[in-house]
């Protein structure tokens, strides 16, 4: 029996991401960085996601004071430069998050925005600091 390669890990849980967000489409990019060593030339590389779709994530909070239900910092997810606003919904009434913990809630942006094949992860930003990361979950 083969073992599985990290690619082949990694894009398994992009397409099955893609299909519990409700990714509106897929496109072939042959320019996608980092690209993919593995992958050849017109492998799927993104997946793109519209406003209103909530997607599954677990976040780690790094700021001192705690958040809750609805938090909007500036996310940036993994391989990209652009910010997107998004909202952090926890799935418990009151439930607030401190320091050093981590919760499982949804990701809910008001931007369009997409996935390349470098990751799942994504970073929290305030006022340009980092105060959170975490990692989209299928």
């Amino acid at each position: 029996m083969k073992p599985i390669s990290s690619f082949a890990c990694v894009a398994t849980c992009l397409l099955v991401l893609a299909g519990a967000a409700q990714a509106t489409e897929q496109e072939t990019m042959t320019n996608a960085r980092p690209a993919s060593a593995v992958a050849p030339a017109g492998a799927v590389r993104t997946m793109k996601f519209t406003t209103h779709h909530a997607v599954p994530a677990t976040l780690t909070l790094r700021r001192d004071t705690p958040i809750n239900d609805g938090w909007k910092p500036q996310f940036r997810f993994a391989g990209q430069t652009d910010f997107h606003t998004c909202e952090f919904h926890l799935p418990k009434t009151g439930q607030l998050v401190q320091r050093g913990e981590t919760a499982t809630g949804t990701l809910l942006c008001t931007t369009p925005w997409q996935l390349y094949d470098n990751g799942l992860a994504f970073e929290a930003f305030e006022d340009g600091k980092k105060v959170a990361d975490g990692t989209l979950r299928p």
